[in-house]
């Protein structure tokens, strides 16, 4: 069935009017995601005596919800993203204070809720919520010159910060931080307060390493190289080649607990070969960039702030990911948004590329008598 530029139903003009390099780029990854959690769990199916396919069935369930939820998000307008996402940040910081006292203990961690039966990591979700309170927290400051909506951007990051901190959980303060700083500087803010900020975040990892023991552990093992995960994954990664052993026949899922989540790459890398993982890379970078370029055309300060820092968010957690697969930087529990499987980690990134969409849709004014929708390709 063909779709023609001239028809103005609903579905048409959401069609039209949203930008095709992110939704196809969002849609590939989801696909791609299947094909390699069907591949990376079965090992561990057989371990925990689970049935066939039992993990690439509920990451298909994931899939579906995720693309729902972008493009249902990608529909809504500046206005009830900021209503949206003031709800969204209000409740899931009450669901980060609730993990405290009442979280599911894996590994040390209390990180995750319950809710109908299902684990929800709230840390995952706040993410994209907390981006577009902020740019409006900032484009307000800046505009009015009012220094309480400063305040309230520092009280808001200082609130996630300690709550993180104290389930504990180091990567996800460093990544909603480094955001946070970012969107400063792009607000534009005073040079003694950046500075204050590079010298807080040294001291703040020099006190992990000393009072978190699995901070101590894992930088450790990254500096004298003795994580086995991490030496394993990058081994195989090297003996890999351009197109990988093939589907299935990759040796390091039988070994790494998180082998389809933590360290996905490295089973992509393995399986697949180098030149799929170069085209993963380039489709992350369409995601990051595209709304970058679009921003630069925006004059809207809010925009400029949500699209630059969501592109980021994005950007800096696949970075950390594919670093820590190549023992770049010391291992991470961080997933890889899209191909890692994880509804919580999935649904989240959807929401960012929800938000990506609904921020870069073309305008259509429906006033203008002669409009033809030929002039928004």
């Amino acid at each position: 069935m063909m779709l023609s530029r001239s028809d103005r139903s609903s579905f048409s003009i959401w069609l039209w009017t949203i930008d095709k390099w992110i939704f196809f780029s969002f849609f590939t990854l989801l696909l791609l995601g299947m094909i390699f959690i069907l591949t990376s769990s079965s090992s561990l199916e057989l371990k925990l005596n689970k049935e066939s396919y039992y993990f690439s069935i509920k990451h298909a369930i994931f899939v579906i919800l995720s693309f729902l939820t972008a493009v249902i998000l990608s529909k809504l307008n500046f206005h009830k993203i900021k209503f949206l996402s003031l709800l969204g940040f209000g409740l899931l910081l009450a669901a980060l204070l609730y993990c405290l006292q009442y979280g599911s203990d894996i590994k040390g961690a209390k990180r995750w809720i319950d809710v109908f039966g299902q684990s929800l990591q709230p840390s995952e979700f706040i993410k994209p919520f907390f981006i577009i309170i902020n740019a409006w927290l900032l484009t307000t400051w800046k505009s009015t010159q009012k220094n309480k909506f400063l305040f309230l951007s520092i009280l808001s990051i200082l609130s996630i910060d300690i709550m993180l901190l104290l389930q504990p959980d180091l990567g996800m303060t460093l990544l909603i931080t480094t955001i946070w700083i970012f969107q400063l500087l792009i607000t534009g803010i005073p040079i003694l307060f950046f500075i204050f900020l590079i010298f807080v975040i040294p001291i703040v990892i020099l006190l992990a390493y000393n009072f978190y023991s699995h901070v101590y552990i894992r930088i450790n093992d990254f500096i004298f190289g003795t994580n086995f995960q991490a030496n394993q994954a990058l081994k195989l990664f090297n003996d890999a080649g351009y197109f990988g052993k093939g589907i299935g026949e990759g040796s390091l899922k039988n070994y790494l607990p998180d082998a389809h989540t933590d360290f996905i790459f490295s089973v992509i890398a393995e399986e697949f070969g180098l030149i799929v993982c170069l085209i993963i890379i380039l489709i992350y970078t369409i995601i990051i960039l595209r709304p970058i370029i679009i921003a630069f055309n925006c004059k809207d300060i809010f925009q400029i702030l949500s699209l630059s820092s969501l592109s980021a968010l994005i950007g800096v957690q696949s970075l950390i990911h594919i670093s820590s697969n190549l023992s770049i930087i010391p291992t991470k529990g961080m997933t890889l948004p899209f191909l890692s499987y994880g509804g919580s980690s999935t649904i989240s990134a959807a929401i960012v590329i929800g938000f990506l969409l609904s921020l870069t849709r073309k305008q259509i004014d429906f006033s203008e008598v002669n409009l033809d929708i030929e002039d928004y390709k």
